[in-house]
């Protein structure tokens, strides 16, 4: 994989009893500095780095808010997860953040707590009032994790107003120019930003089972 402007994401899914299984991995988990936790999305990150990208991974390091990164700065990672499914994303030579967020029931007003009064304004008018909100709030998730922030009480400064096309983009927050892609992928708002244009491809896996048939041999 040799596309420097594409970004690959892995779709897995892991249900909770899927993660004792799992434990079994846990010596072949790179280092880190987040010591005796066992992570499922950075291990399938590191296998993942290492099939497709021929890229072993020693060391996981983290900044501020626990985003990981690798020393190499040779790729960018993210990972996301939801109820059932981990959503890992690689890229060479950029800096990416990535949410996911299972689209279901949810009290409208929770959207007071982190849209700011103009966002709040759009999306009286918006059909899909639900949808809209889970799209906004992985907008703002994944921007915090390309930056590194994490979430935070300033989330209503970042705000996103979409054009006539529908394309979100960022106002008051950064000068720094920003990409975003959001879409749906089987009931999942899904969002990811970077500083570079990226194309996406998504490569979807029934079962963990299968991911790890795949990738630890």
């Amino acid at each position: 994989m040799d596309n420097l402007s594409e970004m690959f994401i892995y779709r897995i899914p892991l249900m909770k009893s899927n993660r004792r299984m799992l434990e079994i991995a846990t010596n072949d988990l790179p280092k880190s500095n987040v010591k005796g936790e066992f992570s499922p999305g950075l291990y399938f990150c590191s296998l993942a780095l290492k099939k497709d990208f021929n890229f072993y991974v020693k060391e996981f390091d983290f900044i501020k808010n626990g985003k990981p990164i690798l020393n190499s700065g040779k790729f960018g990672l993210s990972v996301s997860y939801t109820d059932d499914c981990i959503y890992v994303a690689i890229t060479k030579n950029s800096i990416i953040g990535i949410d996911a967020e299972w689209v279901g029931d949810i009290e409208l007003k929770v959207a007071e707590e982190f849209m700011s009064k103009n966002e709040l304004i759009k999306m009286d008018g918006v059909k899909n009032k639900i949808e809209y909100l889970y799209i906004l709030w992985t907008l703002k998730e994944a921007y915090l994790k390309l930056t590194g922030e994490g979430v935070s009480d300033r989330i209503k400064s970042i705000e996103f107003l979409n054009d006539e096309s529908g394309e979100f983009s960022l106002y008051l927050d950064s000068n720094r120019r920003t990409y975003f892609n959001n879409f749906i992928f089987k009931n999942c708002s899904i969002s990811i930003a970077s500083y570079t244009s990226l194309n996406y491809k998504i490569i979807d896996f029934k079962t963990v089972r299968d991911f790890l048939e795949k990738y630890e041999n």
